[in-house]
């Protein structure tokens, strides 16, 4: 490189300037021209260069669609060298002609009121943006407001000035304004930020948790900040130098931050009912900051792309993520909605209705956001202390003894004081501890996994039934060894069994609910429309299988809880105390059974009548070349291959009660409006049932409104089976049924469990 002094070194070098006069190209940018560089003029005597283009072309011109051809060595390192350097889209330091690495903001200019206003409001959409599941680094962090406050890493509100120019003396109330929100801002994610990495959620689905190594004001105290938004709350409403409609816009956005920042701050609370009373009124909050979004003024320089190069991150440079107003408000309307539901869940009614609260609460459209969806593992599992008040074995014995378990003696807390080795009751306890050792976890997984995004629901519920098979083996040795020591007597039929029958009750119990799992896991396919058309169906049938399955097995304890019954009322001194806990087993054995056997009909209604379209070629198979039948049907099944009981049928058996070659479309249709009415009246029962009757207390209104959208998708199911009946005896068994058939997507029917089509006439 030529001497010409420091600045003609600095100049050469930051044009990558090189010894070669004569090949070096005017332009240094020319390299990124859209016309292709001329082949490498390689000079070396064991290389000989040539174009393959052609070559290549006609080689992959060979290829079958789908088929992939990979080289083992070409490894990662040579994937990421094959990156190049100053492509805008990788190279976050590739700067534009003339562009400079930072932006030359002013922080010392005085900003109007309106100004303030949209800066504040650009804020609030970009932090539901981080809601939304969207990085730091593309929301909140692009703001050079929010960037001059955190740098250096501030531990004091006297450090946060973002005005650090020689002449600053004394800061305007504009700025002020600003820096109170940012600072409130701040350290309400900071709380939002631990509650989503303190709780089990998935990244790289749900929520971006990372702080690129930035600190989100953890040396500064609450109480600093809290009290600095109030006396900036003041000062403003002693100015009189800004117009009335504008400072009314400023105080509300104010005190719109502290409130937010108090109410989460106070969200982790279980024992009090204020976090519910601090989200509503954070909600009366969204209307006035609506109606004063006209006053604001849009200052887009204040929020810059650049600050990535910065931050301590691994991918390239991402563009500002972009949420309308409209949007962002109805995110944070829903966030405070579900977050005073969700507080509800720690009014502890019975462990079925927690199920079922729990269950209904994330299945609510659009699905809670993730932060709520912490909150409420927080609310149910924090410390291992279920709802802040309850060991986990109160709510597993509760629900043992509503299912399997009345009064029974296997419950009884006065064993676990006997320490006498030979005493039987020394021996129960030992065991039920064993046990509930090992539910526990499977238990309050459930409830873990629907706190999760659908999807992840779903994907999960996959491995959680197996370990539950695998619980009910283990639960069945115990029983074995328990039944040693209670003297349980079997039932002796010889109509039911050769054998003598016995209760079996940690099994029994662990058997009902891998059904419901199984039952779960099967519904969710239809939400998720993991099923073709041409699979409903059999998936439906499957259902139903399932369905009917738990009804047989509620039967069965059934029996053996009103024989337990019986025995019972022979005691006249503990017969008026254990009679309460045999009546709210056989309730919720009742209530199940319908339960059941509403799904179980619905379920072969729509298999049948799916069953009936696809004869009729209202619904065909897409051509698939990858696949055939057996194949998908054991890509269903995969889930349910590694399970004991119940056993998956085999695939031909599958095909013939899925399909039933024997029975006419027109009996298959009659079966199928026969089975919708007996569920639609299953349906009619539930829906009068009262909160206690449905174990739904506490979620009484949502349970109702989810059994409601199911009794008026079967009354639908109803009339189109009469649609296509009709149309099928208009044509006689050769004419062509002039029908067309759409099946809605998930959302837009009446229930995403149960999927009606819609049959119109073809004229």
């Amino acid at each position: 490189m030529h001497s010409n002094g420091v600045s003609a070194i600095s100049h050469e070098a930051a044009n990558l300037a090189i010894n070669d006069q004569t090949d070096r190209r005017d332009n240094p940018f020319a390299a990124f021209d859209p016309e292709p560089p001329p082949a490498p003029k390689l000079k070396s005597k064991g290389v000989v260069a040539m174009d393959i283009t052609n070559e290549f072309t006609n080689a992959a011109q060979q290829l079958d669609l789908g088929q992939l051809i990979k080289d083992p060595f070409f490894t990662l390192f040579e994937s990421v060298g094959a990156l190049e350097i100053m492509d805008r889209k990788m190279d976050s330091g590739y700067l534009e002609p003339g562009e400079t690495m930072e932006d030359e903001f002013d922080f010392a200019q005085d900003l109007l009121p309106e100004e303030i206003v949209g800066i504040i409001d650009q804020l609030l959409c970009h932090e539901m943006a981080w809601h939304m599941g969207h990085p730091l680094a593309q929301t909140i962090f692009t703001s050079l407001y929010i960037d001059r406050i955190l740098s250096p890493c501030p531990l004091d509100i006297d450090q946060t000035y973002v005005d650090r120019s020689d002449g600053f003396t004394d800061e305007p109330i504009t700025s002020r304004i600003l820096r109170a929100y940012c600072l409130g801002l701040i350290k309400t994610c900071y709380y939002v930020n631990n509650r989503v990495k303190s709780e089990h959620t998935y990244e790289e689905e749900d929520f971006v948790t990372h702080t690129f190594h930035r600190s989100l004001l953890e040396g500064i105290e609450h109480e600093a900040i809290v009290e600095f938004l109030d006396e900036t709350i003041t000062l403003l409403a002693d100015t009189e130098d800004i117009e009335p409609l504008i400072k009314k816009s400023l105080e509300c956005r104010l005190k719109f931050r502290l409130h937010f920042l108090r109410t989460v701050e106070a969200a982790d609370s279980r024992t009090s009912e204020s976090p519910k009373q601090l989200w509503l009124e954070l909600l009366a909050f969204i209307p006035d900051l609506k109606s004063s979004l006209p006053f604001g003024k849009s200052f887009p320089s204040s929020f810059s792309v650049k600050i990535q190069r910065k931050l301590a991150s691994t991918v390239p440079p991402r563009p500002i993520v972009e949420v309308s107003q409209e949007a962002a408000f109805e995110h944070l309307e829903r966030l405070c909605l579900d977050a005073s539901v969700a507080v509800e869940v720690l009014k502890y009614y019975d462990s079925h209705s927690l199920m079922t609260f729990v269950l209904l609460f994330q299945a609510r459209k659009p699905q809670p956001s993730v932060y709520v969806r912490t909150l409420l593992q927080h609310y149910l599992f924090a410390d291992m202390i279920i709802l802040g008040t309850m060991s986990i074995r109160h709510v597993l014995d509760d629900d043992l003894a509503s299912v399997v378990l009345p009064s029974d003696q296997l419950l009884d807390r006065l064993n676990d004081e006997i320490e006498v080795p030979h005493d039987p009751r020394h021996h129960i306890a030992a065991r039920m501890e064993i046990f509930r050792s090992r539910a526990a976890g499977s238990y309050l997984d459930i409830m873990r996994t629907i706190c999760q995004n659908r999807c992840r629901i779903r994907r999960t519920f996959c491995h959680t039934i197996v370990d539950w098979d695998n619980l009910q083996m283990d639960a069945e040795e115990l029983d074995v060894e328990l039944r040693e020591f209670t003297r349980e007597q079997p039932i002796v039929d010889p109509e039911i069994s050769s054998e003598p029958i016995y209760s079996f009750p940690l099994s029994s119990w662990s058997y009902f609910y891998k059904l419901r799992l199984m039952e779960w896991l099967v519904q969710l396919g239809f939400e998720l429309e993991t099923y073709q058309p041409d699979e409903l169906a059999g998936m439906y049938w499957y259902l139903q299988y399932l369905a009917k399955t738990r009804s047989r097995h509620l039967e069965r304890i059934r029996g053996f809880v009103v024989r337990n019954l019986r025995a019972s009322l022979q005691k006249s001194k503990t017969a008026a105390a254990e009679h309460p806990e045999f009546m709210n087993s056989l309730s919720f054995i009742n209530f199940s059974s319908m339960e059941a056997a509403a799904i179980y009909g619905f379920s072969d209604a729509l298999s049948c009548l799916f069953t009936a379209l696809s004869r009729l070629s209202l619904i065909q198979s897409p051509p698939r070349p990858y696949s055939d039948d057996n194949m998908r049907y054991e890509v269903r099944m995969k889930p349910f291959q590694g399970i004991g009981l119940p056993e998956v049928t085999p695939f031909d058996d599958f095909t013939k009660y899925v399909t039933q070659p024997e029975t006419s479309t027109l009996k298959l249709l009659k079966f199928a409006s026969d089975s919708a009415l007996g569920a639609k009246k299953g349906f009619e029962v539930l829906s009068k049932l009262t909160d206690k009757e449905a174990f739904c207390q506490g979620s009484y209104d949502a349970w109702l409104s989810n059994i409601k959208a199911c009794l008026k998708a079967c009354i639908f199911t109803s009339i189109t089976i009469a649609t296509v009946k009709k149309a099928v005896e208009a044509v006689g068994k050769e004419g062509l049924v002039k029908l067309k058939v759409e099946i809605p997507k998930s959302g837009k029917g009446y229930h995403d469990w149960w999927i009606v089509p819609k049959v119109m006439p073809v004229p």
